[in-house]
């Protein structure tokens, strides 16, 4: 649970760039633990699943969407809240990072909306406020070059970048990769407390578990 902690810093606004041309998306809900990555498929097998009662919060983290009845968050501007994705069916792992204090976190969940809306999304907001219970963050997004992924899956990767508080901020790091085909969405994400460029031994780390998370979600 402290990992779980960990990983469910904050949320924030998420931006993706997609390549290849994914299918139709269906409704989200279904069983997807047989479309999952394994702790075995982190660094030496240091992870562990996510409880289901903390998926959604796992999901509000790397989506950047408020929970479903989630009060006392607001996004602004109001139309740049991502929409939430559903934890029903949905299976998120988490362990800890190559570098200090950073995170490594999957998720696999069905969508019922495509990465094609949340790029449309991320394009025209590229810095929000996101505010809980009077604490602010400024959450700067970038938009990099997608990842390569198995046919008919669309990708996307986004950077962000979330300074929090006032007299002395803090700031938190997150480099994402996206895939998505016939309404399945699989996160992979690095997260670290800096700012500046993913470390190379981390970026490295999350291509390598992006690949096993495509396997897993599409075969």
């Amino acid at each position: 649970m402290h990992l779980v902690s960990a990983a469910c810093l904050l949320a924030a606004t998420i931006v993706v760039s997609a390549c290849s041309v994914a299918g139709e998306p269906e409704p989200s809900g279904q069983d997807l633990s047989s479309r999952s990555v394994t702790a075995a498929d982190f660094p030496d097998g240091a992870a562990s699943p996510i409880p289901t009662t903390a998926v959604a919060n796992a999901l509000a983290d790397v989506t950047g969407a408020p929970m479903s009845g989630q009060a006392g968050t607001e996004v602004s501007p109001p139309d740049c809240a991502p929409a939430p994705v559903s934890a029903d069916g949905a299976v998120a792992y988490l362990g800890p990072g190559p570098g200090e204090r950073s995170t490594l976190t999957t998720v696999v969940a069905g969508v019922d909306s495509t990465l094609d809306d949340v790029v449309e999304l991320a394009q025209r907001c590229r810095q929000t406020t996101t505010t809980t219970f009077g604490a602010s963050s400024t959450v700067t997004t970038e938009v990099l070059p997608p990842p390569p992924g198995p046919d008919g899956v669309q990708t996307a990767t986004i950077r962000r970048t979330i300074v929090t508080g006032g007299g002395v901020p803090t700031t938190t790091s997150a480099l994402t990769l996206l895939g998505e085909r016939d309404g399945v969405r699989v996160y992979t994400e690095y997260r670290w407390p800096a700012a500046g460029p993913v470390p190379p031994e981390a970026a490295a780390v999350l291509d390598a578990l992006f690949v096993k998370a495509n396997a897993a979600a599409f075969g």
